[in-house]
């Protein structure tokens, strides 16, 4: 488990890579996203990124009551991994 967290990151480089290489449109959420997750993975990355989230900012979606990027929300989405619950 330990390695697909760290795994986790090149994963969300390639999915966003290839997805702007077809010329796809993203919907990346809005700042205030709130969405849930049924993957531990996620949600660790979501924890990992907190103590930077408190220090630096920039954070400004929720997951699973923890704040992070948009773009891990986004990630979580898009894969299937997540459900939205609110847009602020």
């Amino acid at each position: 488990m330990k390695r697909l967290v760290r795994l986790l990151p090149l994963l969300l480089f390639v999915a966003f890579v290839s997805a702007s290489c077809k010329g796809e449109t993203s919907d990346v959420p809005p700042a205030g996203t709130r969405a849930t997750s049924t993957s531990e993975a996620f949600k660790r990355l979501a924890g990992d990124l907190q103590k930077e989230c408190e220090l630096k900012g920039g954070c400004t979606c929720i997951l699973d009551g923890i704040q992070t990027r948009c773009s891990v929300v986004f990630a979580c989405l898009d894969f299937g991994f997540c459900q939205r619950v609110a847009t602020q």
